[in-house]
């Protein structure tokens, strides 16, 4: 038997990001989450209890879980959850951005910003993964040039140039742009507001 491999699946536009990567929750759907996620850990409160809260107990029709001692056990399980969800957004966050999503993404996500995002889990963008990777633009101008590039970590284009008097400048540190037609156009703004030469200077 043999296999046609134009019926292969594409596995590399599988694995590409796809924009939006979710869709908000419905109110049904976050009031069966919260429902089901408190129903997992009162199912451990349950067994980390000194109470004995099993089916055969002698007591079955007293409230076990109005007792004050449960609600501890309660609020315990909650942190355990709390600390295994920590590890998790660290596994998830790399494995989103190990698969070409950037940091403005993750952030989204976890709702905070880039930098809080990059903060958080530094190093969690590669920069080079085949979907975040875009060819820089080369510029000349006013005597000046200057280098538009894709900032796969921070999901932006940025710039750096050197004008004719000599004078050198970047988009800074904390600034991107959503295209780089615009990074373009402040890039060609600090090359035209330096384009006189040094030696042509008053």
């Amino acid at each position: 038997m043999t296999t046609n491999e134009d019926d292969a699946p594409d596995y590399e536009a599988f694995m590409a990001p796809r924009d939006p990567a979710w869709a908000e929750p419905t109110e049904d759907q976050l009031t069966k989450f919260r429902k089901e996620l408190r129903a997992v850990a009162a199912a451990l409160a349950d067994e980390i209890s000194v109470r004995d809260t099993s089916p055969g107990r002698p007591d079955p029709d007293l409230p076990v879980r109005s007792t004050p001692d449960w609600q501890l056990a309660m609020l315990r399980a909650l942190r355990l959850a709390r600390d295994e969800v920590e590890p998790m957004t660290e596994q998830y966050a790399r494995g989103a951005g190990g698969g070409g999503v950037n940091y403005p993404q993750i952030g989204d996500a976890w709702g905070v910003s880039r930098q809080a995002a990059r903060k958080k889990w530094p190093g969690a963008v590669v920069a080079v993964n085949p979907h975040a990777n875009k060819e820089p633009v080369e510029v000349e101008a006013f005597g000046g040039h200057a280098r538009v590039a894709w900032h796969p970590e921070d999901g932006g284009w940025w710039w750096i140039g050197q004008a004719a008097n000599g004078r050198q400048e970047d988009a800074g540190g904390e600034v991107t742009y959503d295209t780089s037609e615009e990074a373009l156009a402040h890039a060609g703004a600090f090359l035209a507001a330096n384009s006189t030469p040094k030696e042509t200077q008053a």
